[in-house]
């Protein structure tokens, strides 16, 4: 189920609210552009939609796709400094009299540099059009027919969501602006995840005209209430838990500035938020001693693919591509002190263009905070047990909860005083579910109903399904020249008294583009790092950036199943790109409807070298749900992460530098004398 908010964004814009405690307190302020990465201004959007209009190139019944930053070229943000001025140019992507095209603007100078038509391109799923067809499918006298044969009526408790349609050889409609349509009945009351899916009942409807293509009226399976309570707590069962807080007595490690930098620590970096993206993380730095070393030009999701496995016809199309068909920044839910986010953290409104040309603001929609973990640093107990040296673990977060019908997607970017990086995505929200006829496992229907999905709920299905978050990851090992290594670990035979096997590690270059394909050669596993080129450190190594991970999860869908056809990224964990500017989206710039794979397949089909070259990663966290009844009414936080750590980048511990003075002397009859 993917349910669209009434308002919309598309192209994002930040503003830093001042207080770090309750940000909905602290009203939005305007802005203009300080960075030459920060994003479109909303005069700036305001000016983009103006100009297109006064060409003829829009008009009042024109839908923008996108109003979104073209970057200037890298080599000269990099070396941009405060004071020096930037150019402004931006890209939008209309829908226009049933076609798409795009235009490029100097939004500065105010000129049309470009308009072109994408022929069969669809841009992502807009607020006017899902309402369009919401509203028509629930008008159509078919649809009411259908609800009147199960003995329901229209009516508030009975709701319809637009979903994305993907594309299957054969269907209907081809070329027009598809969506499917599934409904649901809220009459149980208990809480939203159990709004009961009414089986059989699927609209297809043209977005664009409002045009009912077709009405499914099939499998019919009754309506059965879930037994009252289920899933609530028994009062007095479980304790109640104290509140907790994170303190900073002394203030905040934190420094913000501008539209927004983010200081912390030895830390820096540039924020922006984007629609499909949600934020995109650039000019990731770290301080050592005085020099400013690069890690990461950009981080940021590039898509998502979430496939379910059931091939009942209101299932099997659900192959949803969540960033580029809905968009993670359109999708941003404002977060909740406390629950969300720490009361302490740093809130950030959000703002966004419409899809009509002007902006609105998403309050809270993105918090940064530090923490400490409760982990040791580092600690060393010397003389016995008597003296025990040590320093608390502490991270920064930089967090944003996009909000996608049925599931939340927590995505943090966490950065540590050792250098570094995690990226951690958290599913929760609650399982998208189907309505059967079993009660439970004894039920004479629980096979069949079960073949799928798992039973969750009385009555209640839960089909499986994939989650593919794919992040691209601009890494820059101590610059932009860099080279992929592979390290295997080798079991290597050796004869001596004591030992007659070892592992060894073996090095291998990457050469040219491409999926990063396992080493069957190694017993032990393998990790990747992203080293300089062209830089050594004090041991005279070279400098590398490392992708830690041990969430390998790749799609076993046939690759000859539509649904796969336009996922290619997801059939391996790593790929390796050289740098292009508009090599920006791992399923290419239009997802929606698509029919073929334009993103990263399409990238490295020229397999050009990437030795000592200006390299991008794309890493996808995949994770198979095997659902379960745990998942139910709420599904828990389900995290999964990768790392990317310093390897042979530092001298010695970048976070040993920030040494806070812990100790303890124990007496010595709490430990033996040594």
């Amino acid at each position: 189920m993917r349910t669209l908010l009434t308002v919309l964004c598309i192209a994002c814009s930040l503003l830093v609210l001042p207080h770090a405690s309750l940000a909905q307190d602290t009203a939005s302020k305007p802005y203009t552009a300080q960075h030459p990465l920060d994003a479109l201004t909303p005069e700036e959007i305001e000016t983009v939609a103006a100009l297109l209009r006064k060409e003829k190139k829009a008009d009042d019944a024109t839908l923008f796709g996108a109003i979104t930053l073209i970057e200037p070229p890298k080599e000269e943000v990099r070396h941009w400094s405060k004071g020096k001025p930037f150019g402004r140019n931006a890209l939008a992507i209309l829908r226009h009299k049933g076609k798409t095209f795009e235009a490029r603007i100097n939004v500065a100078a105010k000129i049309l540099q470009d308009f072109k038509e994408v022929p069969g391109a669809q841009p992502m799923i807009m607020d006017r059009e899902w309402l369009r067809a919401r509203d028509a499918f629930q008008q159509d006298p078919r649809f009411i027919g259908a609800l009147e044969k199960r003995g329901l009526k229209p009516g508030p408790d009975i709701f319809c969501t637009p979903n994305s349609a993907g594309w299957f050889p054969g269907e209907s409609g081809a070329g027009r602006r598809i969506v499917k349509i599934p409904c649901f009945s809220s009459t149980d009351k208990l809480h939203p995840a159990i709004a009961r899916p009414i089986e059989g009942i699927m609209g297809i409807v043209d977005s664009e005209s409002g045009e009912v293509l077709d009405v499914i009226d099939a499998q019919h399976v009754a309506l059965t209430a879930a037994p009252n309570g289920w899933g609530k707590s028994l009062p007095g069962a479980d304790p109640v838990m104290q509140p907790l807080d994170i303190l900073a007595p002394k203030g905040p490690n934190i420094a913000l500035s501008g539209n927004l930098n983010v200081s912390w620590l030895n830390w820096s970096f540039h924020v922006r938020a984007d629609k499909r993206a949600g934020i995109i993380v650039s000019l990731v730095r770290f301080s050592e001693n005085g020099q400013v070393r690069d890690m990461a030009y950009q981080m940021n999701v590039s898509e998502m693919f979430v496939p379910y496995m059931d091939p009942d016809p209101a299932w099997s199309y659900r192959t949803f591509m969540d960033a580029g068909e809905f968009g993670l920044g359109y999708l941003s839910s404002s977060l909740l002190p406390g629950a969300d986010c720490p009361v302490s953290s740093f809130f950030v409104d959000l703002t966004f263009p419409n899809d009509v040309g002007g902006t609105f603001t998403r309050e809270r929609a993105l918090c940064i905070f530090e923490r400490p973990t409760g982990d040791p640093a580092w600690r060393h107990a010397v003389g016995g047990g008597k003296t025990i040296h040590g320093e608390p673990q502490v991270e920064l977060v930089m967090r944003t909860i996009p909000t996608l019908g049925n599931y939340d997607y927590v995505i943090d970017y966490v950065f540590s005083p050792q250098g570094n990086i995690a990226i951690r995505v958290g599913a929760t929200g609650f399982d998208a579910v189907k309505s059967v006829a079993a009660q439970d496992m004894d039920s004479p229907s629980a096979a069949e109903d079960t073949r799928y999905g798992s039973l969750i709920a009385p009555f209640t299905v839960a089909p499986y399904h994939d989650h593919y978050f794919n992040f691209r990851l601009d890494l820059d090992a101590d610059g932009p020249d860099n080279t992929m290594l592979r390290n295997s670990f080798i079991e290597t035979a050796v004869d001596t008294p004591t030992r007659k096997s070892l592992w060894t590690l073996k090095t291998q270059r990457y050469a040219k583009e491409g999926p990063i394909s396992p080493d069957h050669e190694s017993a032990g596993g393998e990790l990747w790092r992203m080293a300089s080129a062209s830089r050594l450190n004090g041991l005279k190594q070279s400098p590398s950036l490392w992708i830690d991970s041990h969430v390998h999860e790749t799609s076993i869908i046939n690759p000859l199943d539509p649904a796969q056809s336009r996922a290619g990224f997801t059939t391996a964990p790593l790929w390796i790109s050289r740098y292009k500017p508009d090599e920006l989206w791992a399923a290419g710039l239009y997802p929606n409807l698509s029919q073929k794979d334009e993103g990263l397949p399409r990238f490295v089909e020229d397999s050009e070298s990437v030795i000592g070259q200006d390299l991008v990663a794309w890493y996808t966290i995949g994770f198979r749900h095997l659902t379960r009844p745990e998942d139910f009414p709420i599904l828990p936080t389900y995290w999964h992460e990768i790392k990317i750590r310093p390897a042979f980048f530092f001298d010695m511990d970048a976070g040993a530098t920030f040494n806070s003075g812990y100790q303890q002397q124990v007496p010595s009859e709490n430990g033996p004398e040594q």
